[in-house]
């Protein structure tokens, strides 16, 4: 797996080209810009993840054609607000998928009810769940701090070091979240 990265709009979103074996994946594309085309390049892009369907994480999905983009449902009214004339999202993702292979779906409400982190060998992508030292808003429509306790719970216990990709900041793993992030500390 090979993993590439570029902050995005706004809201300086982490949008994140993941190369696996056989397929090319696009995780929370924030705009459809010069700078996401650079980032993709010559590649042909198979899929685009989208971890919530907050504006700030979803603007560029479209803009790879032929790639198949995939959400939880639980957030579709999201993307129908902010971009009512979105193009089709082509696949409904659900616990225990796998988007593609090597990267399988844990359903992580909290920030927003179809809040995803996908799971691949040694890496999490968070989206705004989790954030070195922090962790997503729940007062925004659709957030709830107790999801949201109950997902960092989940995320803490996994087994392992494993890197983690947030939607925004820093680049972290798992085991400096649970050592000295305060909201991952209190839940030993």
């Amino acid at each position: 797996m090979r993993i590439s990265s570029i902050c995005l709009g706004p809201l300086i979103t982490n949008c994140y080209l993941v190369e696996l074996e056989d397929r090319t994946v696009l995780i929370d594309p924030a705009e459809d810009s010069k700078r996401l085309a650079s980032l993709v390049g010559d590649r042909s892009i198979d899929a685009v993840i989208l971890t919530h369907g907050h504006f700030d994480h979803v603007g560029g999905a479209w803009s790879c054609d032929g790639a198949e983009v995939m959400m939880h449902e639980a957030d579709l009214a999201y993307v129908k607000q902010f971009y009512p004339d979105h193009g089709p999202i082509d696949r409904m993702l659900c616990e225990g998928d796998e988007a593609v292979a090597g990267l399988q779906v844990l359903h992580t409400p909290g920030h927003s009810p179809g809040s995803i982190v996908l799971v691949g060998d040694g890496v999490l992508f968070v989206g705004d769940l989790l954030f070195a030292g922090s962790i997503g808003r729940t007062d925004l429509p659709g957030g709830s701090p107790d999801e949201m306790e109950k997902s960092l719970r989940r995320i803490a216990s996994l087994a392992g070091d494993l890197i983690v990709y947030p939607g925004h900041g820093e680049v972290t793993t798992l085991g400096r979240e649970r050592r000295s992030n305060p909201f991952l500390a209190s839940m030993r």
